[in-house]
């Protein structure tokens, strides 16, 4: 389970709302790499009557059913000269699998691979490269990856690879500015998490779904009122939605109320007792509970 370090004071040890992102950066990847299928596999790695684009589509769908059997057919693929779409395929296949360090090594030698046209065909009388947008979406899945792997540094040095590259003003520029948010608040750095977090909701007003991240950022430097607001906003917009459930009860106990904390993960529990966000709420009442046991032996 994913959880957030916590040092301020208004974390008080409690999973965060970001601790449900951890079940989503992985599979956000692997839609986004489908998507990519024709670029990997018709532009930069093999033929497209060679099936190549065909071939990393069936690759890529394996990997929710046998990631073990996708990893193999990739090693195969790679052997025949599958190229960058076998290799990308192995990496998500090794994430899946939780090897999120071997993943995201591979995942940032496909981009500075990629970069410089190494291993590249040739296509006439040159050699392909990867354009700024694949580029960018690489080192963001190298950097999902480290987060995941625990190795923040590691994650920092890649989104602002993928940041450096990316096309301005885009709506991928925004998704890796809520990977760097990701990132920042696994290093306790709300504040700087916040700080992308706004910039995107500024950018495109209609991101609902990234208020549950604003209002945890928030709520980690203090700011209980614009963690209210977001939270309400994102619930209004997702009202069965448990990373909403769960974050309320970790503003609701910020805010000092306990009895509230503890009826928002108790119907998180009821509408979804399994998952991630189930694990964390369960451990918050956990925790609430060993500190009013703390309270009553003191006053004893």
């Amino acid at each position: 389970m994913f959880f957030i370090r916590c040092r301020h004071v208004f974390c008080l040890e409690f999973a965060t709302a970001f601790a449900h992102l951890a079940q989503m950066i992985i599979r956000p990847t692997i839609l986004v790499s489908a998507a990519l299928a024709t670029v990997l596999a018709s532009h930069l790695a093999v033929r497209a009557d060679e099936g190549g684009e065909e071939r990393y589509r069936t690759c890529v769908s394996m990997i929710d059913r046998s990631p073990d059997k996708a990893i193999n057919l990739a090693l195969e693929w790679q052997a025949g000269g599958g190229g960058v779409p076998a290799r990308h395929c192995e990496a998500l296949a090794l994430s899946h699998m939780k090897e999120y360090a071997e993943a995201a090594v591979r995942l940032m030698r496909i981009a500075d691979d990629m970069r410089v046209g190494k291993g590249m065909p040739v296509r006439g009388d040159q050699r392909m490269v990867a354009n700024a947008s694949l580029l960018a979406d690489m080192y963001g899945q190298a950097a999902n990856a480290w987060l995941l792997a625990d190795e923040i540094v590691r994650a920092e040095d890649a989104i602002e690879l993928g940041l450096a590259v990316v096309p301005a003003g885009t709506p991928q520029q925004n998704e890796l500015l809520v990977d760097r948010a990701r990132i920042a608040a696994a290093d306790d750095d709300f504040e700087y998490a916040l700080q992308d977090l706004e910039a995107v909701l500024q950018a495109d007003e209609n991101r609902t779904d990234i208020l549950v991240l604003v209002a945890a950022a928030a709520r980690g430097v203090g700011q209980l009122d614009r963690a209210e607001e977001a939270l309400m906003r994102y619930r209004k917009a997702y009202p069965d939605d448990t990373a909403g459930l769960l974050e309320l009860g970790n503003l609701r106990h910020a805010q000092g109320r306990t009895d509230d904390a503890r009826k928002a993960w108790l119907a998180l529990l009821r509408s979804a007792p399994e998952g991630r966000n189930a694990e964390a709420a369960r451990a918050n009442l956990e925790k609430l509970d060993f500190q009013v046991k703390q309270s009553g032996e003191a006053e004893n």
